[in-house]
């Protein structure tokens, strides 16, 4: 049988949820989850414990739309991850409901922006990226070999060692073990 879970969120400890408690009773909620905290907390646990508990069908309502969420692409990505899940989210200030055409719609709308964002955020690291190579500064990892490493590596396998031996005596990445050790191979033949 589908479920409608309520929930509700106050920023701080001085504030409190009647108000939208007595909304999601009045709607129906066959359970309400609160919480008082910030917005800015990664931390939810009453909203991690209803994500939980939903299955395909239930409903996810919230009195007021920006309660959900720490933040816009938070919010978003919640109510993505509904959609994809097959439940329904209302949102009773705004009158969004995931299930009807209009809300479909508004939901749409904001993912479109959030991508818009994302997309604009890449955009900008891109071309930083090609300003910063174009003045002559080197992007990503430092290429060439480290000499110094390189030695440790060479006697250590002259020695006999595992790759994780070497790992664990020098301190040296293993990607950069594996490296080195291919790079001395394909001298000696």
């Amino acid at each position: 049988m589908n479920q409608t879970f309520g929930y509700a969120r106050v920023s701080t400890a001085d504030q409190n949820t009647h108000t939208q408690i007595d909304a999601l009773q009045k709607f129906g909620c066959d359970r309400i989850f609160q919480e008082k905290i910030s917005g800015l907390s990664v931390q939810r646990p009453a909203l991690d414990e209803m994500l939980l508990l939903l299955r395909p069908g239930d409903t996810v309502v919230v009195s007021r739309f920006s309660r959900l969420g720490r933040s816009r692409d938070h919010l978003i990505s919640l109510i993505g991850s509904f959609s994809e899940r097959g439940i329904i989210f209302k949102a009773l200030d705004l009158g969004i409901d995931s299930a009807t055409p209009s809300g479909k719609l508004v939901i749409g709308i904001f993912a479109a922006l959030a991508e818009y964002d994302r997309e604009m955020i890449l955009e900008k690291t891109r071309a930083g990226q090609l300003l910063a190579k174009a003045r002559g500064k080197h992007i990503g990892r430092p290429s060439g070999v480290n000499r110094e490493n390189y030695s440790k590596v060479r006697k250590a396998v002259e020695k006999g060692l595992s790759v994780a031996e070497i790992v664990s005596l020098t301190g040296i990445s293993m990607s950069s073990v594996k490296r080195y050790r291919k790079a001395m191979q394909t001298i000696l033949f």
